[in-house]
């Protein structure tokens, strides 16, 4: 969206599934298959009509798509206890993750 990486050292974060582990509010990390994991975006007020349309499409005939599925380069966040202070995610850098993922 941005054309270039993501500073994520720059956030204080190691990689990218840790960035997005750290806003529960915005995305929500589902384990999925053998060490992958589905990004699920969690809608809020503006995009809630839309998130009821989707949960209502028929899931049986639906292919599953492999780059929906992010291969996990290290241990789940959640068994890495980071070193002291969680970074804290600038709010611009929240909302453009955000509109991104809407």
């Amino acid at each position: 969206m941005i054309g270039r990486p993501l500073p994520l050292r720059d956030l204080g974060f190691r990689s990218t599934l840790e960035l997005v582990a750290d806003m529960p509010e915005v995305v929500r990390v589902c384990p999925y298959e053998k060490g992958t994991f589905i990004l699920k975006a969690i809608a809020d007020e503006t995009t809630k009509a839309i998130a009821r349309l989707v949960a209502r499409q028929r899931r049986s005939g639906q292919k599953t798509r492999k780059s929906a599925a992010v291969k996990a380069d290290t241990a789940s966040p959640s068994k890495n206890p980071q070193r002291g202070r969680a970074p804290v995610l600038p709010a611009t850098v929240k909302a453009e993750l955000q509109d991104l993922l809407s």
